[in-house]
């Protein structure tokens, strides 16, 4: 134990040198994080015209809704099982070329599919294993980036860093949605499958000059699970810390839970109808989006940000309370439109707040944890919201889903811990 502390504190000691290393850079639009961002802006936006490309052709090709949920889900699963691990890894490796060889991966696993596709041999089990492929790509290459930023900005910055990552794959999606199924009927989805490959390893080539600093390797002198295990007991000893997890892991739960259940509330009321379903949708991403550009471009003052972190969410879940006890379009657009926009804050928030609180030897297995819980959390909740939903009334359990989450703030709001962490 001795040892483990040690171990810790000199990682510490290295750390601070480090971050006093990053601070000397005085600007945020440094070329590393331009970089990183380019690279991400492709290869999300192929992501999310690829996501289009698939649901249409394994449609055209079985008809079959629920193999199009199964093929989707398959990149969340593996992420579940290997994250820990992955964060661990990572912590113990060069980034930059953990972020290289999982975009090349992904890039080659997408473009072998798209080929096929255009040969016509694609089948549905390629389309398995190259999803399995993506999500355990995904697994390493998502704390990475997560724990990479704050050793390429400064630490003032971090918060605008993080909402402008959000605002490009926010943004991406918006552009994604609008001009995805345009794309899909006049190029084809294997065209886009070749084109998501590509962007992958347009991503692996911006990275490719890119500079990250090494993490200290302190880490190095002590066993895999061991340093595994050190990272874990971070989180225990961290109440702050822990109270953040623990709220994002539980928004994504609830989300999962009101999304699952929003689609069948719609069709089942004649006054709001699948159609309304798009538009509200389409209203809250464009409030995500402004959320983001609103906190790229302002800086919250270091003491207000748990004020915001508080208000964001108890307006959140107030917002979709109000959603869940009316049918009149134009209220709830708005509410949508808030929650967008308060899921941006609340999010870049408790991001950027990880990303400060957590040495950069453990923020990968930190953030691997998270994601780890995420994952898991997220298919629960869809599970519990198709059960409940038959069961009873769908916009009561949406309004009780967010009352929990309330209290959950209300009880936040009294924590010196998370202050603590937040206002960094």
């Amino acid at each position: 134990m001795e040892k483990d502390l040690e171990l810790t504190s000199n990682s510490l000691v290295s750390m601070d040198k480090l971050e006093k290393n990053t601070d000397l850079k005085e600007k945020l639009w440094n070329k590393d994080f331009v970089l990183l961002l380019q690279g991400q802006i492709v290869s999300v936006f192929g992501d999310n015209i690829y996501d289009m490309a698939l649901r249409f052709w394994i449609l055209v090709n079985t008809g079959s809704i629920t193999l199009m949920g199964i093929l989707m889900t398959s990149t969340i699963i593996p992420s579940i099982f290997i994250s820990p691990l992955a964060g661990t890894f990572i912590d113990r490796h060069d980034r930059r070329k953990i972020l290289i060889a999982a975009d090349i991966l992904r890039g080659i696993s997408i473009l072998i599919i798209g080929l096929l596709a255009l040969k016509g041999h694609l089948q549905v089990w390629m389309i398995l294993i190259s999803g399995i492929i993506m999500g355990l790509c995904s697994s390493f290459f998502n704390p990475s980036i997560d724990s990479s930023i704050p050793d390429i900005i400064p630490k003032s910055k971090i918060l605008k860093g993080t909402s402008i990552f959000s605002l490009a794959s926010t943004g991406n999606e918006i552009v994604g949605n609008a001009f995805g199924g345009f794309l899909v009927q006049m190029l084809g989805a294997p065209i886009l499958f070749i084109f998501n490959g590509l962007s992958f390893l347009f991503s692996a080539f911006c990275t490719g000059f890119a500079k990250i600093p090494t993490i200290p390797q302190e880490a190095k002198n002590i066993s895999f699970f061991n340093d595994l295990k050190l990272g874990m007991n971070f989180v225990k000893k961290s109440k702050g810390l822990k109270s953040l997890l623990i709220t994002m892991c539980f928004f994504n739960f609830c989300a999962s839970m009101s999304m699952t259940l929003t689609m069948p509330w719609f069709r089942s009321n004649n006054s709001l109808g699948i159609g309304f379903y798009g538009i509200a949708m389409a209203i809250n991403t464009f409030g995500m989006f402004l959320g983001f550009t609103y906190l790229s471009i302002i800086e919250i003052k270091r003491e207000k940000r748990f004020f915001a972190l508080i208000a964001s969410g108890s307006i959140l879940s107030i917002t979709m309370i109000i959603y869940s006890l009316t049918l009149n379009l134009y209220l709830i657009s708005v509410m949508f439109f808030v929650d967008g926009f308060c899921i941006a804050v609340l999010s870049s928030i408790i991001q950027s707040s990880i990303q400060l609180f957590v040495p950069s030897n453990i923020r990968s297995k930190v953030f691997a944890f998270k994601n780890t819980l995420a994952s898991a959390l997220m298919p629960l909740g869809m599970i519990l919201a198709g059960i409940l939903g038959e069961k009873l009334r769908m916009n009561m359990i949406i309004c009780a889903d967010y009352i929990a989450f309330l209290l959950l703030f209300a009880y936040l709001s009294t924590l010196s811990s998370v202050k603590k962490i937040v206002n960094l």
